[in-house]
């Protein structure tokens, strides 16, 4: 931009991410669950060294671009680190909150060089693999450098959006004290402890967290009942039965009630200020409705891999061929390279906790 050339900062950042993960990828392998720390670990092992360039790289050519970088990018702002115009990750411009993080991050004897050769890479450069010292100052392996640990704890307290900073405080706050006397929890039980705390010290934080909890708990219910509502059409020859017929199957009609005992559960709690749109609508039907209109909701909403056939004398249920259980479906895009590792209910959450522990540790 100083030379007076446009250039797209999404484009820079995602092709910097790609070569940073290439390299830690390359360089990692041999060690045991590397996948879960890194993007990209099924597709760019798959690039060769001299095709590493930025066109190649960026905009998901080497790896899927995943709503998890909107998240990653809209942290900024809220964090104090850009100052942004508007949501759009090409309008944000470091600041000096931004540049001092960034210092501490970077800040070892390899930056200076390595940070000129990014820029002309950068510029359309060819990438040399010689430079694998250089690009381990951003790999996912590397330990944060402490006093860059301590900068970002004080900026998980202090800075950024004021709507979302006093309930961000609380919860960095209670999880480092909780990580500190107990290291050893993991998942669901981590999440669950915080909660716990919260409940002591911000009730109304809590609330929000409990129905949250609730929330994605009965959502999973119900698309446990439409897992089984596929395997069961796909047993059949026509990939279809109707409501009555599916009904009849007595495991699909046990998930069914505790698909609505969740619910009971749910509509019990005091109700958020903002939930998601035709949630309340939703939740009244999965609460007192009957099983035929609890299914008839459930697959009526999906849509896609299930659908109603609503010309038959009885209502009946079709499977799309290309879902039927246990097999790929055709013409379908590859699937995104995440983890396999089970996601934690309350994700978010979840995510705050670990990133919380990454802070505290040196390694």
């Amino acid at each position: 931009r100083t030379n007076g050339k446009q250039v797209s900062a999404m484009v820079m950042a995602e092709g910097v991410e790609a070569l940073a993960c290439w390299y830690a990828i390359d360089a990692n392998q041999a060690v045991e669950g590397y996948a879960n720390r890194i993007r990209g670990a099924r597709k760019l092992p798959r690039i060769k060294a001299k095709d590493l360039t930025l066109k190649r790289l960026a905009r998901g050519r080497g790896y899927v671009s995943q709503p998890i970088r909107m998240g990653m990018g809209a942290c900024l702002p809220r964090l104090g680190l850009v100052d942004a115009e508007n949501s759009r990750f090409n309008s944000f411009e470091m600041n000096d909150r931004g540049k001092e993080f960034l210092k501490l991050a970077l800040g070892n004897q390899e930056t200076a060089r390595a940070l000129p050769k990014l820029g002309t890479w950068l510029d359309g450069g060819t990438w040399d693999k010689k430079n694998t010292k250089q690009m381990s100052l951003i790999s996912p392996f590397e330990p944060i450098p402490e006093e860059a640990r301590k900068f970002f704890s004080a900026l998980m307290t202090s800075a950024g959006d004021p709507a979302g900073l006093p309930v961000r405080r609380c919860l960095w706050r209670a999880c480092s004290k909780l990580l500190s006397e107990k290291p050893g929890l993991e998942g669901d039980a981590l999440v669950s402890q915080l909660t716990k705390r919260v409940q002591t010290t911000e009730p109304a934080v809590a609330a929000r967290l409990i129905w949250a909890d609730g929330f994605f708990s009965t959502y999973g219910a119900a698309f446990t009942v439409l897992e089984q509502v596929q395997d069961r059409l796909s047993a059949t020859d026509t990939n279809s039965a109707t409501i009555r017929e599916l009904i009849g199957y007595g495991e699909l009609l046990d998930k069914l009630n505790e698909l609505k005992a969740k619910a009971q559960s749910l509509f019990a709690l005091p109700l958020p200020a903002s939930t998601p749109p035709g949630f309340e609508a939703f939740l009244h039907i999965l609460c007192h409705g009957d099983s035929t209109s609890i299914l008839h909701e459930l697959i009526s909403r999906d849509g896609t891999v299930l659908r109603l056939d609503e010309e038959t004398r009885s209502l009946g249920v079709i499977l799309h061929p290309d879902h039927k259980a246990n097999t790929a479906p055709t013409g379908m895009p590859e699937a995104e390279d995440d983890p396999t590792a089970e996601t934690s209910k309350l994700y978010r959450l979840y995510n705050l906790c670990s990133l919380c522990r990454e802070v505290q540790e040196k390694a």
